[in-house]
């Protein structure tokens, strides 16, 4: 590769060095080149077994950094990831959204020439973890049965190693990508990504403005009937969380009024109960269950999903009678906070609970808020917004859903399904700025594995984190490739 710069381009380049105030290092920058394409060198060989051993070693260290949000403390986890980029000569870089809360980004310049950068996107942050609960100590990396224990093994740490292996492995073989791939390790996503993506989104925007693509949590290899499938969340369910507030005269308990504010709050909430909102089949759901039918023991109504559940009745409550079924038909209405008085004896003025609604892309959230109030029916009951933003979806077709279902091809004879995730990630926010975002890690996940996510003995399988490296490396080829615009 060689660049051609002319003298009045290199004094720019040169003055641009020099002004004051810059807060994101050139090397994350993308620069801009000029250059005559020669023969790409043959790679050098990996020895995988070596790399997943590393991996292995490297997930254990993560794990054992404990990065429970609240509060986070990200900070010496981004420290270690740092340092393992660095030492591969890839520039990286931490930055704090507020004291001990750090992003991390590390870019692999690739030598295209107007195309689009990928993202690989983690987070660093785990949800709690009871020891009492757990066979082995959940912030140990303890490596038992050929597997890595800890929190964080699925959720997000053992992704974020595929990533950042896969990055490493590129760079050791001496690939030449026709385009840069960004690692973003962020904060804050357990409670809602304020503190790591959102931050990024409004303080840096010159990371990701050439970014066209990512890759995040949200979808990986399902294994139905003892097939593969690949699933790729396009989109997921919004979350609006309120929290209804009643109010009422307070007292003695001893000579209770007719109503208080905790028997106001308790009809609401049994009204909220007995709803049901209205069934509706999005593309990626429709699509998704399509596939399903082709495994020979799903029902043939997954086929059409929509008019099954439209014509079929026994059908349609069979169906949703399955939590995960009725959450990818439905918005939801979930009480998960109650508070009320402290004291047995004591009728407080207020009693509230908060409630967790997943929208459907296409619910519009203030229609169903007001809904929300309808069913209700009682104007004394307040009702504020806790968290709420709008749904964005992205495109089924990309030139990233093709490179997927080219390594499903290869590596499993397997098809690349779009699906929606009725949870929330930080996609969302890439999303609202254009960028295809997509829920894909290729790591196998089984069933049972899906259930100690935010669950116990949360671990993953040293072949599977070897598999996913593999998978990933050639993903970022393949959209790499010298063709890809």
């Amino acid at each position: 590769m060689r660049w051609a710069i002319s003298l009045p381009v290199a004094i720019v380049m040169l003055m641009a060095l020099m002004l004051p105030g810059a807060v994101t290092p050139p090397a994350l920058a993308r620069p801009i080149r000029r250059h005559t394409l020669k023969p790409t060198p043959p790679k050098v060989p990996i020895d995988w077994d070596k790399l997943t051993q590393e991996a292995s070693g490297l997930l254990a260290n993560y794990i054992r950094i404990n990065t429970t949000d609240p509060p986070g403390n990200e900070l010496p986890a981004a420290k270690m990831l740092r340092e393992k980029f660095l030492a591969e000569g890839i520039p990286a870089t931490i930055w704090e959204s507020s004291p001990g809360r750090a992003i991390l980004a590390a870019r692999l310049h690739g030598i295209g020439h107007h195309t689009k950068s990928i993202i690989l996107l983690s987070h660093m942050d785990v949800v709690p973890a009871n020891p009492r609960e757990w066979q082995v100590p959940p912030f140990s990396g303890t490596l038992k049965n050929g597997e890595i224990w800890g929190r964080g093994a699925l959720d997000d740490k053992g992704p974020a190693v595929v990533e950042l292996m896969a990055m490493l492995a590129i760079k050791r073989m001496g690939v030449l990508l026709n385009r840069d791939v960004l690692f973003l390790a962020t904060a804050g996503e357990e409670v809602g990504g304020a503190a790591g993506a959102g931050w990024v989104i409004d303080h840096k925007p010159e990371l990701y403005s050439d970014a066209g693509y990512l890759l995040n949590e949200g979808g990986g290899i399902q294994i139905e009937k003892g097939r593969k499938l690949y699933t790729v969340s396009v989109t997921e369910k919004t979350p609006l969380w309120i929290r209804l507030t009643a109010s009422g005269a307070p007292g003695h308990a001893a000579v209770p009024p007719a109503r208080t504010s905790v028997t106001r709050l308790i009809a609401a909430l049994d009204r909220l109960d007995t709803y049901r909102t209205q069934i509706r089949v999005i593309n990626p759901v429709r699509d998704y269950f399509h596939e399903l039918a082709t495994l020979g023991d799903a029902p043939a109504q997954f086929n059409d999903l929509a008019k099954a559940l439209r014509d079929d009745p026994a059908f349609a409550r069979n169906f949703v009678e399955s939590p995960s079924q009725n959450a990818q038909v439905r918005d939801t209405i979930t009480p998960t906070v109650l508070g009320a008085s402290d004291k047995t004896n004591t009728i407080p003025a207020t009693a509230y609970a908060e409630v967790d609604c997943r929208l459907l892309p296409g619910s519009d959230s203030k229609e169903f808020l007001a809904s929300i109030r309808k069913v209700i029916n009682d104007k004394s009951i307040k009702s504020d917004v806790l968290l709420n933003f709008p749904p964005v979806s992205s495109p089924q077709k990309s030139l990233l859903m093709n490179a997927i279902r080219m390594v499903g091809h290869r590596f499993d004879q397997a098809p690349a399904v779009p699906r929606l995730l009725d949870g929330f990630t930080d996609s969302h926010y890439f999303r609202q700025k254009g960028i295809v975002a997509y829920g894909f890690i290729p790591l196998e996940i089984a069933p049972a594995e899906m259930h100690e996510v935010h669950g116990v003995n949360e671990r993953i399988a040293v072949k599977n984190l070897q598999g996913g490296i593999e998978r990933m490396v050639d993903l970022l080829e393949i959209l790499g490739g010298r063709e890809g615009s």
